[in-house]
C-alpha cells in the first residue's frame, strides 16, 4: 500500500442494531479507509469471536442462552472430513464460496459492500478474530479452549484465514488496497499467568501462517491488540501494519525503537489507536488528542526514529472497536478520529 499519510480508519464494532445506520455512519466519515461494520448488540452471533463459527465442525448453539462451544467429546469425523474437503478445495483451487460470511454472522457486510458499489477508495478495511485469540476464546463443552486441541486449532487457523481471504475478494472491487486486520486481543495478556502455556513460537507460527494467506491475496495486513504485548513478536509474525491502543499504552512502543524503525523502512505501517473507546471520549477534543499524537511521536523521535518516516507511515484509529459505548460517545469517537486525521494530514501533507 501507498504510505498512508494519517489516514484514518476504525477497528471494527459499532454499537447500533440498524446496519443501515452503521454504514451510513462509516460512510459519511472515512473517505480513505472505510470498513464493514461489526454489529455485537444486533445479535450474539455477531461478535468478534461468534461471527466467524458458522460452519465449524461439532458447533452447538444455544441462541436463547447466547451461548455457543464445540462439542469435542461426540464423534465429528464425518464434520471435520467435510470441513477439510472444502478447505483444501479452497486452498488449491481457490474456490472460497463456502468461506463466506453470511448476514446471520455479519449483517452490516452486504449492506457496505452494497453502499460501496461503483465507488472506489484507496483503502477498505476488513476484520476478523485472529487465530490465537479465536483459539483462546473459543471453548469444548467443559469451558477448555481449543487453542490446545491440536486438531481444533488448525481447523480454527484455517477458518480465519479463508474467511478473510474471502472477504478480501468481497471488498476489492471497492479498493485500490485491501487492508485486512486480524483482531488478537488476547495478545494483551500474553505472558500472564492466565496464558502460561501459550509460547511465543507457538504465537508467531499461528500469526504468520494467517498472514502469509491474506498477503498472498494482495491484502496489506494488520494485527490489532488491544492493550500492552510483545510488540517484536507481531512484526517478526509478518505484519504489515500494527495497531495498538495509543490512548491507554502510548509508551508501549518505546522499549522497541529498532524493530519499530525496521517495521516502518521497510513500508510497514503504525496505527496508532489514539481516540479512546471509553467515556474518557466526552473529556477529548481532537485539538487534545492531536497534542497527544505528536507527544507519542516525538518520543520516538527522541528513541532515533525519523520524524517523517513515522508521519508518512501512520495511521489513526480509536484504541479498540467502539460496539461497548454508547452510541453518542461512539459518534463523537468517530467523528473526533476524523477531526484529528484532517488536521494531522494537513500538516503532514504540507
Amino acid at each position: 500500500m501507498k504510505p498512508p499519510r494519517c489516514m484514518a480508519t476504525l477497528i471494527g464494532s459499532l454499537p447500533y442494531t440498524d446496519p443501515q445506520e452503521a454504514v451510513r455512519l462509516v460512510l459519511e466519515h472515512l473517505f480513505e479507509a472505510p470498513i464493514w461494520p461489526e454489529l455485537p448488540r444486533r445479535a450474539f452471533l455477531e461478535g468478534m469471536v461468534h461471527s466467524h463459527t458458522q460452519g465449524l465442525p461439532g458447533l452447538v448453539v444455544d441462541p436463547e442462552a447466547e451461548k455457543l462451544y464445540v462439542d469435542t467429546e461426540k464423534d465429528c469425523s464425518e464434520e471435520l472430513a467435510a470441513f477439510y474437503e472444502s478447505a483444501l478445495a479452497a486452498e488449491q483451487g481457490g474456490d472460497l464460496s463456502p468461506f463466506a460470511v453470511a448476514p446471520t454472522h455479519a449483517s452490516a457486510l452486504e449492506v457496505a459492500a452494497g453502499a460501496m458499489q461503483g465507488r472506489r477508495f484507496p483503502c477498505v478495511k476488513t476484520h476478523c478474530i485472529g487465530p490465537v485469540s479465536f483459539g483462546l476464546q473459543l471453548t469444548d463443552g467443559q469451558g477448555k479452549s481449543l487453542f490446545y486441541d491440536e486438531t481444533f486449532q488448525d481447523v480454527l487457523a484455517r477458518q480465519v484465514a479463508l474467511q478473510s481471504r474471502w472477504m478480501i475478494r468481497r471488498f476489492a472491487p471497492f479498493a485500490k488496497t485491501v487492508i485486512a486486520f486480524l483482531d488478537e486481543p488476547s495478545l494483551a495478556a500474553f505472558g500472564s499467568s492466565s496464558y502460561i502455556a501459550v509460547s511465543r513460537d507457538r504465537v508467531i507460527e499461528q500469526l504468520s501462517r494467517a498472514i502469509a494467506a491474506l498477503k498472498a491475496e494482495g491484502a496489506a495486513v494488520g494485527v490489532h491488540v488491544c492493550g500492552n504485548t510483545d510488540w517484536p513478536m507481531i512484526i517478526a509474525a509478518g505484519a504489515d501494519i500494527l495497531n495498538y491502543d495509543a490512548y491507554e499504552y502510548g509508551q508501549s512502543l518505546l522499549l522497541y525503537p529498532g524493530e519499530v524503525d525496521s517495521l516502518l523502512r521497510r513500508g510497514g505501517v503504525l496505527a496508532w489507536g489514539i481516540v479512546p473507546n471509553s467515556g474518557k471520549v466526552r473529556r477529548e477534543t481532537a485539538a487534545s488528542l492531536r497534542r497527544r499524537f505528536f507527544s507519542l511521536v516525538d518520543d520516538l523521535v527522541s528513541r532515533g526514529l525519523d520524524r517523517e518516516l513515522i508521519l508518512n507511515q501512520s495511521m489513526l484509529t480509536p484504541a479498540c472497536g467502539l460496539g461497548s459505548m454508547p452510541a453518542g460517545d461512539a459518534r463523537k469517537a468517530v467523528g473526533l478520529l476524523c477531526e484529528l486525521a484532517k488536521s494531522v494530514q494537513e500538516q503532514v501533507r504540507a
